[in-house]
C-alpha cells in the first residue's frame, strides 16, 4: 500500500512529462508535510485540533519518516497548532519531496529522466512507470467524488490533500470539476489537517 505522501505526489506529475502539474506547484510541499501528520493520525498516533496537535502514542510505526515526526512533535517544549508543524516537518525532514521520488522511482512507479536547461544546468524529470497506480488511485477519487460512495478514512485524507493543492482541476474532465470540486468541499470542511494545509499554503 502507497503512503498518502506517495499517493498525492504520483497524482501531481504529469504521467509523460514527469513534471508537476501547474495548480500542484505552490502548494505541494504543505500538502506532502501535511500528508505526514494525516499518516501519524490515521496510525492513531496523534489528536490533532485546531489549536494544537498532541501525540497520544509513542509507539513506533515501523515507519523511519513518521516515526521522526512523532519524535519530533513529542519533543517540543510546548502543543503547537498543525499549521505550525507542516513547515517544520519540511524543514526538519528536507529534502523531503526528492526523498520520496527516489523511493518512488526505486519502487519503479516512476523513472528519472535528467533534462539539460540552458547549457551549464539539468533538471529531473519524473514519468510515470506504473500507469495503473495512479489509475487506481483516481478511480477512488472519482466513485467518492463523482459517484456519491462514502470514502475510507484513508481516501477521505486524500481527498482533502487533492483539494488543498488544487488538483481537482488538472485531475478531473471540465464537465466534472464542479461536481468534484463540491463533494471535496463537504467532505473536507470539517477536517482539522485539511484546513491547516491550506492555511500554511496562503501564509
Amino acid at each position: 500500500m502507497l503512503s498518502l505522501m506517495e499517493e498525492i505526489l504520483l497524482l501531481a506529475l504529469k504521467e509523460e512529462e514527469g513534471t508537476l502539474f501547474l495548480t500542484a506547484t505552490a502548494g505541494i510541499n504543505n500538502c506532502l508535510g501535511g500528508a505526514i501528520l494525516m499518516e501519524l493520525e490515521l496510525h492513531n498516533r496523534i489528536k490533532a485540533d485546531k489549536k494544537t496537535v498532541q501525540v497520544i502514542d509513542r509507539t513506533p510505526t515501523r515507519n523511519t519518516r513518521l516515526d521522526t515526526a512523532l519524535k519530533l512533535i513529542d519533543s517540543h517544549s510546548s502543543l503547537r497548532p498543525p499549521e505550525y508543524w507542516i513547515p517544520k516537518l519540511l524543514k526538519d525532514l528536507k529534502p523531503l519531496r526528492q526523498a520520496l521520488l527516489k523511493e518512488m522511482t526505486e519502487k519503479a512507479l516512476v523513472r528519472e529522466d535528467e533534462h539539460q536547461v540552458l547549457i551549464f544546468f539539468t533538471q529531473n524529470h519524473y514519468p510515470l512507470r506504473d500507469i495503473r497506480a495512479k489509475k487506481d488511485i483516481l478511480d477512488r477519487l472519482h466513485k467518492v467524488l463523482l459517484r456519491g460512495e462514502l470514502p475510507n478514512p484513508r481516501t477521505e485524507k486524500l481527498i482533502g490533500l487533492v483539494s488543498a493543492c488544487s488538483l481537482i482541476y488538472s485531475l478531473f474532465d471540465k464537465e466534472d470539476r464542479k461536481e468534484a470540486l463540491k463533494r471535496a468541499k463537504e467532505l473536507t470542511a470539517k477536517d482539522i489537517l485539511t484546513q491547516a494545509i491550506k492555511k500554511a499554503s496562503q501564509e
